[in-house]
């Protein structure tokens, strides 16, 4: 049963998202990409959803459409003290359904060596690897899901 209730971010909640994005830095997330995560906050025109437990800011992730055939997950990320809770599960079952749904091919992951197993789990695989790609010590790990329609 799901214990998430998502919904679209707003900018209101610019605050709430870059309180988890610090709660996930420097362990999931290196600090150089702290500004491109404002950024994307402030700018992008991307599905981006934040997944609430009891009114309370569990995780978040973003979906962007790229053609008819191919979409991509980004900034996903957990409260740290909820791990291992399932909404990681919560929100690919949603990433995938959304892929699925849209008749999507191919969905892309960017990740790092933190994250890439729980990806596999999903039939995530590695299509390419820069090490120190996000920043000192954060390696780059660039993923595809390919979708049997």
């Amino acid at each position: 049963m799901p214990k998430l209730k998502f919904q679209k971010y707003i900018a209101s909640k610019f605050e709430e998202c870059l309180e988890l994005f610090e709660l996930n830095c420097p362990a999931y997330f290196a600090e150089e990409e702290r500004e491109d995560y404002r950024k994307f906050l402030q700018h992008d025109k991307d599905i981006y959803l934040l997944g609430y437990e009891n009114d309370s800011l569990a995780c978040c992730f973003g979906i962007t459409e790229h053609n008819i055939d191919l979409c991509s997950l980004s900034w996903i990320m957990v409260q740290p003290n909820r791990h291992k809770n399932g909404f990681g599960n919560e929100m690919m079952s949603y990433f995938i359904n959304y892929a699925k749904e849209t008749n999507k091919k191919t969905a892309l992951i960017s990740t790092s060596q933190h994250a890439n197993k729980f990806f596999e789990k999903y039939g995530a695989r590695e299509i390419a690897f820069k090490e120190n790609g996000w920043g000192r010590g954060m390696h780059k790990i660039d993923m595809r899901i390919d979708f049997d329609l």
